[in-house]
């Protein structure tokens, strides 16, 4: 029992898995209500590009930080998001897989340029 209480959570190991080796990209976005972030990243990878990217030069006391793990062909991908309010994590979200085409229009609206080749395999 108390390998229960004390012991890792299981899945963990293999999250870290996936994005083992994989480029990490960083982008905030405004802040949103996180539950609603998850059901959405749940239901479809594409309500990432409903988010607004934080401008640049704003003071950002509360956001929203999106990890997008990819390799250099996009063809595998996932993001993470976690919740920053005034510089403390206060919320993150399960690893949810991206497709190639919604992760480079996400990565371009903040000036990431990657282009998606779905025929290239690295």
């Amino acid at each position: 029992m108390l390998g229960k209480l004390f012991g890792k959570k299981r899945g963990a190991k293999d999250t870290d898995k996936l994005i083992e080796g994989l480029k990490c990209r960083k982008i905030s976005y405004v802040d949103v209500d996180f539950d609603e972030l998850k059901s959405g990243m749940a239901a479809s990878a594409e309500y990432i590009l409903k988010l607004t990217p934080v401008n640049y030069y704003a003071v950002k006391n509360e956001y929203v930080l999106a990890l997008i793990y990819s390799d250099e062909g996009l063809n595998e991908n996932y993001v993470r998001f976690k919740r920053i309010s005034f510089e403390k994590q206060t919320g993150v979200t399960e690893l949810f897989p991206l497709d190639g085409e919604t992760a480079s229009k996400a990565l371009a609206k903040v000036g990431v340029i990657v282009k998606y080749d779905p025929e290239r395999k690295d």
